[in-house]
């Protein structure tokens, strides 16, 4: 058989048996299409290799995409984690001529936050309570041996405040014959705490509070031990570790100024704003305001048993997550460790949200008998036992002259402060101080015995 081709692709002799044909044709056929076949192939695995790559590309983008900023950890105290990734961030802004100022004051913060966690208190919290900021003063309650915290606007006439700038709250003793709040300098520069006396029917000119200047914090809600001495107070500026944080200071007598202020730490202080802290000695109950974990214009007031010394915890890798829940706050539950304790705590937060009620009650002319959370009397005759009305008539007694006496004694110590004592008024404060204290806790206690007498 003879064939002529004209195929470009491959040559067959022009002489050739059917049978030596269909081999030479089957082997070069075979051949192609195995050229096709790698082609294919090659082709293929470009395309998988292309698209695996193209995934590994959009992995590490997702990856990246989820790294938490070095803020995010501060806020979620991995301090440690957000010290390495912005120790990173300064190699890489130096590496590249970039300043590097911003990074390391924030390289600051985690440093500080991990000082801070280390070292975090074992305190015991027994309530809170969330509220509007613009409510806070008065859902904080304080005894009247405590002293009272003010909103500036009710208490500064409005040329004074208009001729500075001046903090949120202020300080009133229980005395009411000062008040410490805070001013900015001459310069606008810094605002830090000052002192105004009472003087007749007004406050006199601000002074600064000796040793409390610092240019570069702003200080603000202060509130003064009933010892004259210690001093609570927020501040904003470089040792703090969220915006507003809580130090502490005492005057030093000798050198009559104050001692140079102490960072509280946690978990009294936070990533957040905490702006004030007052302790109430007669009922031995402390408070925190803090905005931490709470929505725009509203804060949290925490109740708290005051240490009469600091414990803090031990930090190891066993419970880590537990002095993070503790410095966070986390759940006031995981603080409370006696229950005997707690429940002494609550009843005297009781009692004292019962007193101040009644007081503002009194103050407005009304007269009553508490005898729990949902249970008031406005007369003597809705008691119901014989005997707790019996009680409420000596505690009445009593009160009376409790606030008799404690009328004397501010008399006294306004005159004291302000032109001397004769010596018979002198005797007379002193008897008013020894007698006030013995005549409280026989009010309380009266109280306490009526209240258990109605509800048997």
């Amino acid at each position: 058989m003879t064939m002529h081709s004209k195929s470009t692709l491959f040559q067959i002799p022009s002489t050739i048996s059917m049978r030596d044909f269909l081999k030479h044709t089957v082997s070069r056929v075979e051949r192609i299409t195995l050229a096709m076949s790698l082609i294919i192939s090659l082709t293929t695995s470009s395309a998988m290799a292309q698209k695996q790559t193209t995934r590994k590309k959009s992995t590490t983008s997702t990856s990246v995409s989820h790294q938490q900023s070095a803020e995010q950890l501060i806020q979620s105290y991995r301090f440690s984690e957000a010290a390495r990734l912005l120790q990173k961030e300064i190699n890489v802004a130096r590496s590249s001529g970039r300043s590097t100022l911003r990074i390391e004051a924030d390289l600051q913060r985690a440093n500080l936050g991990m000082d801070m966690l280390r070292g975090t208190e074992r305190v015991c919290f027994v309530d809170s309570i969330v509220v509007s900021r613009t409510k806070m003063l008065s859902k904080l309650n304080l005894s009247v041996n405590a002293g009272k915290i003010v909103n500036l606007k009710d208490v500064m006439p409005s040329e004074t405040l208009a001729s500075g700038q001046y903090g949120h709250t202020g300080y009133i003793n229980e005395l009411r014959d000062r008040i410490i709040f805070s001013k900015s300098d001459s310069a606008g520069c810094a605002s830090n705490l000052h002192i105004a006396y009472h003087v007749g029917n007004e406050w006199s000119a601000p002074t600064p509070l000796n040793g409390m200047h610092d240019i570069s914090s702003e200080q603000d809600f202060p509130f003064l031990m009933p010892d004259g001495v210690t001093l609570y107070y927020a501040a904003q500026g470089a040792e703090s570790l969220g915006g507003y944080d809580l130090f502490v200071t005492r005057y030093n007598p000798e050198t009559k100024q104050y001692l140079k202020a102490e960072n509280l730490g946690m978990p009294f202080n936070s990533p957040a704003n905490d702006y004030l802290l007052a302790i109430d000695e007669s009922v031995q109950l402390g408070f925190l305001v803090t905005d931490r974990n709470q929505p725009a214009d509203s804060v949290c007031i925490y109740t708290f048993i005051p240490n009469s010394t600091r414990d803090i915890y031990e930090m190891s890798d066993a419970n880590k997550i537990k002095v993070m829940h503790a410095a966070m706050l986390h759940s006031i539950s995981e603080t409370q460790t006696d229950e005997k304790i707690v429940a002494a705590a609550r009843e005297r937060l009781t009692n004292l949200l019962a007193h101040r009620t009644t007081d503002n009650m009194r103050t407005q002319g009304q007269h009553f008998y508490v005898i729990n959370n949902e249970i008031v009397y406005t007369q003597l005759s809705q008691f119901r036992s014989e005997t707790a009305k019996r009680i409420a008539q000596q505690a009445d007694e009593t009160r009376q002259k409790l606030q008799q006496l404690q009328n004397l004694q501010e008399q006294l110590q306004r005159k004291a402060a302000q032109q001397g004592l004769s010596s018979q008024e002198r005797k007379e404060l002193i008897q008013a101080n020894q007698t006030i204290p013995s005549l409280q806790a026989q009010y309380e206690i009266l109280c306490k015995n009526m209240r258990q007498a109605e509800i048997k």
